[in-house]
């Protein structure tokens, strides 16, 4: 797949020697042995790149990347203990973490723009071939980004489902009377319809008849339908609640 470089904004650190840059330390995070051997030896085989360590799921990539301080993360986003997502976040904490280069076996345009939102400085399937690998690392490793044509497009056409859902949001949020905002929140917080009645001082009917305007207004017909689809909408916060 054609990619692409930005200009790098400055040069790399100073020269070790005269005419030859210090190497590129690397960090190999990835919970497939396969994949990280084949990028290995994609930074193996390019003077210049050298991997100082691998993890296997995303709290050992946080721990080794404060232990040796690498130049460059190269990142798988779905990975055991902790994933990419929550790795690069308290990278950027920190403020001072490795350049981020992330690889993923997905083509879902929500991924895509996540991780463009946390700020990683490239973006690479691993499909991608071992020399477009290396070139990436080398990229992000000056400050440049690396990004194809089509992971822009997927991140293009996940901001526009993002605007389209916070219009949606905004529409239902309006039609909602400020006692059904509430019996939802409280709906979403597990309360039974009888500890509905008595947090508010309602009646069980008028709490059913509140959440029957709730059903029509979302167009929906279950408890479990209606807070999917408040918290698709944002309306709502659900930890266990993931699209579909």
């Amino acid at each position: 797949m054609p990619w692409y470089r930005m200009p790098a904004p400055e040069p790399m650190g100073e020269l070790m020697e005269a005419g030859q840059a210090p190497a590129i330390r690397v960090l190999i995070a990835d919970d497939y042995p396969m994949v990280r051997e084949i990028i290995r030896i994609a930074c193996s085989a390019r003077p210049g790149l050298e991997v100082v360590g691998e993890a296997a799921d995303g709290i050992k990539a946080l721990e080794l990347c404060r232990e040796l301080k690498p130049d460059v993360l190269v990142l798988d986003l779905t990975m055991p203990r902790m994933d990419g997502f929550e790795v690069i976040r308290r990278l950027r904490a920190e403020h001072n973490g490795p350049k981020i280069l992330a690889l993923t076996a997905s083509d879902d345009g929500t991924e895509v723009f996540e991780s463009l939102r946390l700020g990683v400085h490239g973006y690479l399937e691993k499909s991608a071939p071992v020399e477009e690998i290396a070139d990436a690392v080398e990229t992000v490793a000056t400050g440049a980004n690396v990004f194809s044509v089509e992971v822009e497009r997927r991140a293009l056409r996940s901001l526009g489902e993002h605007a389209r859902r916070a219009r949606d949001s905004m529409r239902t949020l309006s039609r909602l009377t400020a006692r059904e905002r509430q019996v939802l929140g409280l709906l979403a917080e597990g309360f039974s319809n009888r500890q509905i009645a008595t947090r508010l001082g309602l009646s069980a009917r008028t709490v059913e008849t509140h959440i029957g305007n709730l059903y029509q207004k979302l167009d929906v017909r279950t408890r479990v339908q209606a807070l999917y689809q408040a918290a698709r909408l944002g309306l709502v916060d659900l930890d266990m609640t993931s699209e579909g």
